[in-house]
């Protein structure tokens, strides 16, 4: 990740589930997530979980939302995700910014796994209010 400010950093939960966020510029992010037992949603078999699947669009979002705003603190407002396929395979995620507000910011996530996508996103994340560390709410 070369455009990824030394700031940087992956939250705990991030090595929870397996997601590695491989890109980050201007408001775009991609990111990855493993498919395996961890995250499936069926024994013995490599489903991937919606929890998952949300969780891995969640993140892409929002390192396009803060990438957008200078890597400021931007939490998620608001995420919807339809979920199109079954993933059988490792997912690819990957964001682009659509609206950057004073407040808040839209960005739209398509999840795919073995070049099909298996899921679109859109999250709105706060924007406004917070620089240098502090929270967006503030």
């Amino acid at each position: 990740m070369d455009d990824v400010p030394e700031e940087f950093f992956a939250p705990p939960y991030y090595e929870t589930l397996g997601i590695e966020i491989t890109d980050v510029d201007d408001g775009t992010a991609e990111g990855r997530l493993p498919v395996d037992e961890s995250v499936s949603a069926a024994p013995g078999e490599p489903v991937a979980h919606g929890g998952a699947i949300a969780s891995l669009a969640d993140s892409v979002g929002y390192w396009a939302a803060s990438s957008a705003n200078d890597f400021a603190v931007t939490p998620t407002v608001d995420l919807r995700v339809d979920y199109l396929a079954p993933a059988t395979a490792d997912l690819r995620a990957a964001g682009t910014a659509i609206r950057n507000g004073r407040s808040v910011g839209t960005v739209d996530v398509e999840v795919e796994a073995d070049g099909d996508v298996v899921a679109t996103a859109r999250g709105v994340f706060k924007t406004g209010g917070g620089s240098g560390g502090e929270s967006a709410w503030d």
